[in-house]
């Protein structure tokens, strides 16, 4: 289905929301994303033991390594990246663009990075045998893993900057053009703190998917402990960085944490009870469990793992709520200037997506229409001064009457609503979705319950974008969602 926002069609998929489809993919390629951060590290860092130490089997485990990480994070983390910037691009289109026009060069400076991460890892892992059987320098190739490590971290450091952003403007001013204002924000050096710790934990983790796999007892033993120590150590880093990133949270979003309301809470918890098992875990594989127990204890680890970095991302998208860009754009896409146009002219007059065909929308008697208007004042403000008696007649005539939502009726008051819902709600609210059902939420109510609660957004509920448009326009979709509570969304 084709839905909208005010200046973008918006994709829809019924049967689930556009933001657990955003979090779904985003949440899987950071789990993947990180390890190609802090994987980097480890990779060099385990070749120089091997190298130190002058083991052969432990620089065959690297090189086995290499290829693994080379196919997760490379393929596998490369086509969730790509579909990130897909979903997005369809589910958000106006938070997609803003934050490409605020940051293109911080966009285009990170895919020249990440250029460099897929050449310099391509050339580590191709010359990998060349060292080990000596025709390779091992200074000249761990050179090529540095370069590789160089970059992966470069490519955090820009997408951290858009990313708390997002959070932690602080007194950025919208368009205005200040860049570096805005990319090293309140939130920039605690998440990052947070995202490196976690990158080298992550490191560890998918170091022991392949350590434990090891035949020889004793070289599996020394690099599962080796692995432990990359999941227990920088642990410290990211527990300090998730503190630091709390306390860099604006003093309302705080709040609104502290009260944990019902779909956040089960979130947060996850992400405090899952952390320090995941610790735990890593001190008891430290400690030598029985080698039965390695396989076991590394796939809860990993679960633990994608649950510390699912739900960190969860909270932090929560925490913006009503926002997308805290202060700037609301979560459905509309900003507080575009949502002020709304409430004036109404949302028919505003949005060109709203499914109905020109000429059949009722107008409203003497009300002037928000795009003629402009076309007109334009035109006549290009006239020169004293040359108004030429001017073009269509600057001149009186601009025809806007659309009028309380005159709707029947199949085009239904599509309408549904359009409201679309453009303001599904961002968040899927109809018969896994999370955010809309239906339970307004089944029962009646349409005067529903649109006092609609009328609530923005006070009574903060944690939720105001309703924009006229009250006629608002009536509409409480009717509209009132059809859906009825009907359990079998209409749909």
């Amino acid at each position: 289905m084709i839905a909208s926002l005010a200046n973008y069609p918006v994709w829809q998929v019924s049967g689930v929301n556009g933001g657990l489809l955003i979090a779904l993919i985003a949440v899987i390629h950071v789990f993947v994303s990180q390890f190609a951060v802090g994987g980097g590290f480890f990779l060099v860092m385990a070749e120089r033991k091997g190298h130190r130490e002058g083991s052969a089997r432990i620089l065959k485990w690297v090189h086995r390594h290499t290829r693994f990480f080379l196919l997760l994070t490379m393929v596998f983390g490369g086509m969730t990246g790509v579909g990130i910037w897909l979903i997005i691009a369809l589910v958000s289109p106006e938070g997609t663009q803003f934050l490409v026009h605020e940051f293109l060069y911080a966009w285009a400076t990170e895919w020249v990075f990440f250029l460099g991460e897929i050449i310099a890892l391509l050339l580590y892992a191709a010359s990998f045998a060349r060292c080990r059987d000596g025709h390779m320098a091992p200074k000249d190739h761990m050179l090529l893993g540095w370069a590789y490590c160089l970059f992966a971290f470069l490519s955090l450091f820009i997408i951290n900057g858009v990313i708390s952003f997002m959070l932690t403007p602080g007194n950025h001013s919208f368009g205005e053009g200040q860049f570096w204002a805005a990319f090293f924000n309140p939130g920039f050096w605690p998440g990052l703190v947070f995202r490196s710790g976690l990158s080298l934990v992550l490191a560890g983790l998918f170091g022991l998917v392949t350590a434990t796999a090891i035949r020889h007892e004793p070289t599996r033993t020394e690099m599962v402990r080796f692995c432990a120590k990359w999941v227990c150590l920088p642990f410290v880093l990211m527990v300090a960085g998730g503190a630091w990133s709390a306390a860099s949270l604006p003093d309302e979003v705080r709040a609104f944490m502290m009260r944990r309301t019902a779909d956040i809470r089960p979130v947060v918890r996850s992400f405090i009870d899952a952390a320090p098992v995941l610790f735990l875990a890593g001190m008891l594989l430290f400690i030598r469990l029985p080698k039965k127990a390695y396989l076991p204890c590394v796939l809860v680890m990993l679960a633990l793992g994608l649950a510390v970095v699912g739900s960190y991302e969860w909270v932090r998208e929560t925490a913006r709520r009503p926002w997308l860009i805290y202060g700037h754009m609301y979560s459905n896409g509309i900003t507080a200037a575009e949502g002020a146009r709304m409430n004036k002219l109404g949302v028919l007059a505003v949005s060109g997506w709203a499914g109905l065909k020109a000429g059949t929308i009722p107008m409203a008697e003497g009300a002037a229409s928000a795009n003629t208007v402009g076309l007109a004042s334009a035109a006549h403000a290009a006239v020169p001064a004293g040359e108004s008696a030429g001017a073009p007649a269509e600057a001149n005539a009186a601009p025809p009457p806007l659309p009028d939502a309380a005159s709707l009726t029947g199949a085009q008051r239904s599509a309408f609503g549904k359009f409201l819902f679309s453009q303001q709600c599904s961002g968040c609210h899927g109809i018969a979705s896994p999370k955010l059902d809309i239906v339970p939420r307004v089944a029962g109510r009646g349409v005067r319950g529903i649109d006092a609660l609609l009328a609530a957004q923005g006070s009574i509920s903060p944690y939720m974008p105001p309703f924009f448009g006229t009250v006629a326009e608002r009536a509409a979709l409480a009717e509209w969602l009132n059809t859906l509570g009825e009907t359990g969304g079998r209409h749909e």
